[in-house]
């Protein structure tokens, strides 16, 4: 069993560290991209269903996943979030 002093509760917590700044980096870039690939595989299948372009299976297998993840994680997230309240 541990004993929390005050000088355990003014330290600088992981996410303010210096050296997490890589990861604070690598946070941001995930949260900036990940919605423009969706972005941009959504708009691509649009087009493919609208224009009837015959689209490689291999892409829209790829377009699916990442849709499906991206929605599938925040979804899950939410649920997980709402149990815990």
């Amino acid at each position: 069993m541990t004993n929390t002093t005050e000088e355990d509760s003014k330290a600088p917590s992981a996410s303010n560290s210096k050296g997490n700044i890589g990861s604070e980096l690598g946070d941001a870039f995930r949260k900036a991209t990940r919605p423009i690939v969706t972005v941009i595989f959504a708009a691509v299948i649009a087009q493919v269903v609208v224009e009837r372009i015959n689209a490689p299976d291999w892409f829209l297998a790829l377009a699916g996943t990442v849709i499906l993840w991206w929605f599938g994680e925040r979804t899950v997230r939410h649920l997980a979030k709402k149990d815990g309240e």
